[in-house]
């Protein structure tokens, strides 16, 4: 990997994770980011380290206030749908699944239908948002936004939104990370260009995290939903174009 190349993905990551700790999810700027200038088969498992480390680094800052009910439902639901896609590594319309992701970014924000289904259909849903998003997060690196806006739906405290979120993206993404290791298609040889854009994406993190617990709740939340609602429109956009 060109020493250039590595600069930029380092620079760009440790940008990233400052954003996305203090606001919320980007929509897939760290894979464009990683996959204009990566190989394609590299692109998507280097994502999910550098994602991985900046969410554990936001679960660590927030573990006081995660919602572990609703992480265990979450991730029983993930390793299931992430697992089957793996084993059936194939290219399937990635246009059709941003427009899906987007379109469910906008509907968590904006419809309240959480209030009206109930708990125990909440707890079903939990699993099934689970093994939806871990089984497209391999093709494809927006599921953040869908995941986060999920989550933001029906817990009112950014700590607890944040927090409950990277516990559930760190275990999404190392759960790829492990995948594609066993599949050889994270080779050993970039390890220790690894742990620098790891090591960046902890550094960017600890900045946003700064941030947001300086913020005041409520710029907090008009923040990340107007963050969000750009998000979603533009994964809408960048489908349907595709």
């Amino acid at each position: 990997m060109e020493i250039h190349v590595i600069v930029i993905i380092a620079v760009g990551t440790f940008l990233v994770s400052s954003f996305n700790a203090a606001i919320g999810p980007t929509g897939g700027i760290q894979l464009a980011l990683v996959a204009s200038l990566l190989p394609p088969q590299l692109s998507i498992p280097v994502h999910a380290v550098i994602s991985g480390t900046s969410s554990l680094t936001r679960f660590y800052q927030f573990r006081s206030s995660v919602d572990w009910f609703f992480v265990l439902r979450f991730c029983l639901g993930s390793i299931i749908g992430t697992s089957v896609s793996i084993a059936v590594f194939f290219q399937i319309d990635e246009g059709i699944l941003l427009v899906v992701i987007g379109s469910f970014v906008l509907f968590n924000n904006y419809i309240p239908y959480k209030d009206f289904i109930g708990g125990k259909a909440v707890s079903y849903l939990d699993i099934i948002i689970g093994l939806v998003t871990g089984a497209l997060t391999v093709f494809v690196g927006a599921t953040g936004p869908a995941v986060f806006t999920y989550i933001a739906a029906s817990r009112g405290h950014r700590e607890a939104i944040l927090g409950t979120d990277a516990a559930c993206m760190s275990f999404q993404h190392f759960t790829k990370v492990i995948g594609f290791s066993l599949l050889a298609f994270l080779p050993l040889k970039y390890i220790s260009i690894l742990i620098i854009f790891g090591l960046c994406g902890i550094l960017g993190t600890s900045v946003g995290v700064v941030f947001v617990r300086k913020m005041p709740e409520k710029f907090f939340q008009t923040a990340f939903k107007f963050v969000t609602t750009l998000v979603g429109g533009y994964l809408i956009v960048l489908g349907l174009w595709s």
